[in-house]
């Protein structure tokens, strides 16, 4: 990112885009190496910010910008939101800001930009400390990955059209599990919820469903991926307690002992007990329930059919194999591991035998997938 080719290209974006019927602009900037230092990633926002200065025609048309390995002064963003009025999707991966130099503390990314019109955030493995989303009043779509901060890794305020979160992370051992109502509050309009435990430990903490029934009750798809095989799946009923207008509900269990996610500061793996289920709790709307990584098992009987008894309007249900892994191939001379403990149904005999075993009892016709 050399100054003087940024700003010859800068000043004859902005000179085009004066004219006017400019729809879309994105600028797309990333470090010229792999693995920049600390220092260069100063270097490199110091060298952004010069360029956003020195260019304000251009910046105040984009409507997209794409940043990566660039460290921020502490207010750098702020300035960029609010100077930037179309900026409708932000993306920040390998970003941060400049360590406080009083405390040594890694910054709070903040967003509170009352006039913008951010829809889309997306912040994937960043050094901040935790995203404090002070006025976002048109986003309406949050990726969070990665992050390195204490949990919950982000706090929501003014953020009334929020419809899509994602959030994907595999645990740190010094990262506690949170109650999602300590992460979520303020936000009624959520209708999709993506979380992914990336095979390690559960970093969310199962919690009295009426917490969260106002914070829910938009919700419409529930996706809980990479579930690690061995974690009970019953506390994921404080979901669909919390959630009653939901229709879609999607799992994905994980086995993979290639450990691919796993590093040396990963929090252990632990079970997430739940018992706490309302014992006259039906769901009126769900509709689809669909489990990847489904394996001959009992466990997993025992949980779909708990579904099924719960969810009164159930119509499908689809079961689907994990996708092969290269890596746990490798581990077994390239062939699947245990075939005994982890099989999935193959022949057409074996899957009437469990749908079979899956409706006995249940007089709704429920519509049950293998494969």
């Amino acid at each position: 990112m050399a100054d003087p080719y940024l700003l010859s290209i800068g000043r004859a974006v902005g000179n085009v885009v004066e004219h006017g019927n400019t729809k879309s602009l994105q600028f797309t900037i990333w470090a010229d190496t792999h693995h920049p230092s600390y220092e260069h990633c100063v270097l490199l926002g110091e060298r952004f910010m010069s360029f956003f200065h020195a260019c304000p025609s251009a910046f105040r048309w984009l409507t997209n910008l794409i940043l990566q390995n660039i460290t921020f002064g502490e207010t750098d963003i702020s300035k960029i939101l609010n100077a930037c009025t179309k900026l409708e999707f932000l993306s920040l991966t390998y970003c941060d800001s400049v360590i406080d130099p009083a405390t040594g503390d890694d910054v709070v990314l903040t967003i509170d930009v009352p006039h913008s019109a951010l829809v889309a955030l997306d912040i994937t493995t960043c050094g901040y400390a935790g995203v404090d989303l002070i006025q976002a009043p048109k986003l309406q779509r949050l990726v969070c990955a990665n992050w390195i901060g204490a949990n919950p890794p982000l706090r929501f305020g003014n953020v009334p059209h929020l419809q899509s979160i994602t959030l994907r992370h595999a645990a740190l051992h010094w990262q506690r599990p949170f109650p999602l109502s300590h992460c979520f509050s303020n936000t009624t309009s959520l209708s999709i919820m993506y979380l992914n435990f990336a095979d390690q430990m559960i970093w969310i903490e199962p919690e009295d469903p009426k917490h969260l029934s106002p914070i829910f009750s938009h919700l419409r798809d529930v996706y809980l991926y990479n579930i690690f095989y061995e974690c009970d799946l019953n506390w994921t009923m404080f979901v669909l307690e919390a959630a009653p207008s939901l229709s879609n509900f999607y799992l994905k269990l994980s086995r993979h002992p290639c450990e691919r996610s796993r590093c040396e500061d990963s929090a252990t793996k632990v079970n997430v007990p739940w018992d706490q289920t309302s014992p006259d709790f039906k769901h009126r709307w769900l509709s689809l329930l669909e489990i990847v990584g489904f394996v001959v098992d009992e466990k997993l009987t025992k949980y779909i059919r708990l579904i099924m008894e719960l969810a009164m309007g159930l119509k499908r249900i689809r079961l689907l194999d994990q996708e092969p892994c290269a890596r746990c191939n490798a581990m077994n001379n390239g062939q699947p591991l245990s075939p005994t403990r982890w099989r999935f149904p193959a022949e057409e005999e074996e899957k009437n035998a469990i749908r079979q075993q899956l409706v006995d009892g249940f007089s709704s016709p429920v519509e049950i997938s293998i494969g």
